[in-house]
């Protein structure tokens, strides 16, 4: 059986309901959950119909060793990050999974994916881009060496022995450091993926141009649409996009890190539209504001405080 599953907390359901309607639109037949980075009472969901449309898996019911440090110490982001290996690990450890891919919550399916990826290569990943931006966008460049080659939002991992060692090698490296500093070298586990082809057998680096279409790789994909369907350069059905940095109450702005306008690349536009109308079915206003359950009082917070009071003063002495 396959696996599909996007890690959230609560206040990100409207995106994963979103992102698994689409999944399921272009492929019946996978498993799908939401894992929820988060904590919802049983009796919460029981009278949600969101909470009930797909399984939920929280990260309490999945024994990992790390939970303690890392509902202690992180912000939502940083501990749905985290977690995607621990869930994954998880997932795979059930008898009838034989595989399982991941996809970031702000995604929407437009089509199936290729084949191979559910048929060949244990360890598929998908690059930022691969082919170079023009001189006035080196931006892009610089961005990726920063934060790495690869990214973490989509992959696939099939049960073997090549994907044990991964998931060991990640883990151990990436769930208690889930950091984003780039002065010392850490960008989430992004940064540790630029190693995954030189050290495990059988990975595939993915450079199928309809698969994790976003900001950061527009400038060698342009969208068109023929008879309902979306392709890319003409040529490659889209399979999903990643609306990352993309913005509810600014639907028409492509990202907020984006070199791009939608002015400059109209083509992105009735992508934009059909998000944000798939958010809207999936009651993105009445959830976008719920506190994550773990991180709401935790030493993140704390951090957090102590960083704008800190930023405040410098302000301060300096105007």
């Amino acid at each position: 059986m396959i696996q599909f599953f996007t890690v959230v907390t609560t206040n990100y359901l409207p995106f994963a309901i979103s992102l698994l309607n689409s999944v399921k639109t272009y492929h019946p037949e996978f498993q799908v959950s939401i894992c929820l980075a988060d904590y919802l009472d049983p009796e919460t969901i029981a009278q949600n119909s969101l909470m009930r449309k797909y399984p939920i898996i929280q990260l309490h019911d999945i024994g990992a060793e790390e939970f303690d440090f890392i509902t202690t110490n992180y912000s939502p982001m940083q501990l749905a990050n985290c977690s995607k290996i621990l869930f994954a690990q998880y997932l795979l450890q059930q008898n009838n999974v034989e595989q399982v891919i991941f996809g970031d919550s702000d995604m929407l399916f437009f089509n199936k994916l290729p084949d191979y990826i559910i048929n060949e290569n244990d360890i598929i990943l998908t690059p930022h881009f691969s082919s170079p931006p023009p001189l006035e966008m080196k931006r892009q460049e610089l961005e990726v060496l920063n934060a790495g080659l690869i990214n973490g939002g989509f992959f696939k991992l099939k049960k073997s022995a090549e994907t044990d060692k991964f998931i060991a090698w990640i883990r151990e490296r990436s769930v208690k450091d889930c950091i984003y500093d780039f002065k010392r070298g850490y960008y989430g586990e992004q940064l540790w993926l630029n190693f995954v082809p030189l050290y495990f057998k059988n990975t595939l680096i993915d450079k199928n141009h309809g698969l994790n279409v976003a900001y950061w790789n527009l400038h060698e994909r342009i969208i068109s649409e023929v008879n309902n369907q979306f392709f890319v350069n003409n040529n490659t059905p889209l399979t999903f996009f990643h609306f990352s940095g993309w913005d509810y109450n600014n639907p028409l702005n492509i990202s907020n890190w984006a070199l791009f306008t939608s002015e400059m690349r109209p083509d992105i536009i009735p992508l934009l539209i059909k998000y944000q109308q798939a958010l809207q079915r999936n009651e993105y206003q009445q959830y976008i504001n719920i506190p994550n359950f773990y991180t709401a009082n935790n030493k993140s917070q704390k951090k957090s405080l102590f960083k704008k009071l800190k930023n405040k003063l410098f302000k301060k002495r300096n105007s």
